[in-house]
């Protein structure tokens, strides 16, 4: 595993706005950055950066953390693969151990073994398949050179062969080392009702899934015998697997994807293939399930340009309606492209060649058009076909958010279908969803959080301890960790105490480190929030005016705090007099009372 002190050196090192600026377009906005948020659809950006805290906050869903955080989420990988890519980015070297160990607070050693075991396949079927190349009637060659795919394809993808062995993979001493419940855990191998275990895959080509990362997460197999179904095997999925989180084939096309800022979308692995070797490099596939939201999001956050390009015939016409429309409903207005009846990428590719697609390409259909396409019937002009094609049209209507976007496309609608537009916008307004409890952003439910724990005093001292010298030795002086309600705030206290005590720097993300998430997420969003309301967004927040407002933020909430914590007195000497029968101490008790609250009352008028 990676030290603690490895990882801090990571987080030291990195810097956030350079991390995220290679993934999304980002903006000065006075002492931070800002940028439209890659984790939900917005026009307006809500994404914040701070460059001196090195975290960030999306205040429309709530996203928040630092860059390790920022590149699992938006690279879509493990806590340790996020630190080992950020270190080969610096130049880092991790040396990884298996004695003493920090907690990894998203991964453990099982997701890591996972890992291990997935490239260990991946390794070994290819090596299988290599072998073949010098065999006769090897069955899996030739079904490669039917397909055309050659030596230097099988190689970049790393297609791989299973034989048809129920005990082949344990017979290799990569696996052999292993009890078969990992084995079963990772995907590899499988257990009947009987408790007998053997090979998932097996006489089958075989193709690698990797993450965004180039970890081998999964594999799909094809059969090579059409009398045994199913046609292509999957992976089940795992700790490491989740089939709506990856698109075969994008880490292959990331480096083209990052320059063309555009992404083709097809439906098979095969086709994948034909479109990297006739020199489509940006293209993705959908792997092994339908299109969700989840894999939409994963295309927004490298491109917002994308062309759908699935099977001519009617079921993947249909695929294409419902696929476009989840890009829609998540911000991305998609091109889409019709091939003819009876064709997929691959056979257009090989019948007709690339000039052709990418003629087809540079005339794409929109989602109305498409929507109207597939419900029109055999007679558009007939007013029942006219109705169906309306209706269709209204519920692919329904999922744009973007007003702009839906104005355009009612006007074409209404156009294309003959309608009155006011009509049009009639029914869409009639058949539309109210916003219900579930559209509540994180970010209202965080500031629920924080006032129902009455813990804004507390909080605002962490920000003013995190954010300003002159508070932090102030607030160290007068106050201790018992004087807070909160146990993680107080927490915080004693480690910035610590830290203080030993002339260390105090940086957010190491005295966060060892925070649970949700804590962490929260103190990160709110410190980013507190940056807003102090500097603002603008260059010219002076420094002294930004001054001014710290050192009243510190006395606010010191008397805050002493008022606070003298109520609390008063509330204790209370329940005391009300059990008390000796005069005496009820006479002194009075008067401590009395005396507090003069006190209070001072406190209250600062």
């Amino acid at each position: 595993m990676i030290s603690r002190e490895q990882i801090e050196k990571v987080q030291n090192t990195a810097d956030i706005v350079d991390i995220i600026g290679e993934r999304i377009d980002v903006k000065r906005a006075g002492s931070n950055y800002k940028a439209r948020c890659p984790f939900h659809d917005e026009k307006t950006p809500s994404f914040m950066i701070s460059s001196s805290k090195q975290i960030f906050k999306c205040f429309g869903c709530g996203a928040s953390g630092d860059s390790i955080k920022f590149v699992m989420m938006y690279d879509n990988v493990s806590y340790p693969d996020a630190i080992r890519h950020i270190a080969t980015k610096y130049g880092i070297e991790i040396v990884e151990t298996y004695g003493d160990r920090v907690k990894d607070p998203s991964s453990d050693d099982k997701k890591e073994l996972l890992r291990i075991l997935n490239k260990n396949a991946c390794d070994f079927f290819h090596e299988n398949l290599i072998r073949e190349y010098g065999k006769e009637n090897s069955g899996v060659i030739k079904y490669l050179n039917d397909r055309k795919i050659d030596r230097e394809y099988a190689d970049k993808f790393m297609l791989g062969y299973a034989q048809d062995d129920w005990q082949l993979l344990v017979s290799d001493q990569r696996f052999s080392v292993y009890n078969d419940d990992v084995l079963v855990e990772a995907g590899l191998r499988k257990k009947n009702e009987k408790g007998n275990v053997y090979d998932q895959f097996r006489n089958r080509l075989i193709f690698p899934i990797y993450d965004q990362m180039g970890n081998v997460v999964a594999f799909s197999g094809r059969t090579l015998d059409d009398e045994i179904p199913p046609k292509y095997l999957n992976s089940p999925e795992t700790s490491l697997y989740k089939k709506t989180n990856v698109l075969y084939g994008l880490y292959q096309a990331m480096d083209t994807i990052r320059k063309s800022k555009e992404i083709i979308l097809v439906e098979g692995n095969i086709d994948l293939i034909s479109m990297h070797k006739f020199g489509f490099t940006n293209t993705v596939a959908i792997c092994g399930t339908a299109f969700t939201e989840s894999h939409a999001l994963l295309i927004k956050r490298n491109s917002d340009k994308i062309t759908v390009l699935l099977d001519g015939d009617e079921p993947g016409r249909k695929s294409a309606l419902r696929t476009s429309e989840i890009l829609i409903s998540c911000g991305v207005i998609p091109s889409i492209v019709i091939l003819p009846e009876e064709s997929d990428p691959d056979s257009f590719l090989y019948e007709r060649g690339s000039p052709e697609l990418k003629m087809l390409m540079d005339d794409p259909m929109n989602i109305v058009e498409l929507s109207i396409l597939l419900h029109r019937g055999d007679n558009p002009e007939d007013p029942n076909s006219k109705v169906s094609s309306a209706k269709a049209v209204i519920g692919t209507l329904k999922k744009i958010k973007d007003m702009i976007t839906l104005d355009l496309f009612m006007k074409e609608a209404a156009l294309k279908l003959g309608i009155d537009l006011a009509i049009l916008k009639k029914e869409l307004l009639h058949t539309s969803n109210d916003h219900t409890e579930k559209n509540r952003t994180k970010h209202e439910k965080e500031q629920e959080y924080i006032a129902r724990n009455d813990d804004m005093i507390e909080f605002s001292i962490a920000y003013l301890m995190l954010s300003d010298e002159t508070s932090r030795k102030k607030f160290l002086t007068e106050l201790s960790e018992e004087d807070f309600k909160n146990d993680d705030i107080s927490r915080l206290f004693r480690r910035i105490y610590e830290l203080f005590e030993e002339g260390e720097q105090i940086k957010l993300n190491n005295i966060l480190f060892d925070f649970d998430e949700k804590f962490k997420d929260f103190m990160i969003g709110f410190v980013i929030e507190q940056d807003r309301a102090f500097s603002g967004d603008t260059d010219n927040a002076e420094i002294e005016t930004q001054r001014k407002k710290m050192e009243k933020a510190f006395s606010d909430n010191l008397f805050k705090m002493k008022a606070r914590k003298i109520g609390e007195k008063i509330k204790n000497l209370n329940s005391e007099l009300k059990y008390t029968a000796d005069a005496d101490r009820q006479n002194q008790i009075l008067n401590e009372i009395s005396g507090l609250k003069k006190q209070q009352k001072e406190f209250i008028k600062k």
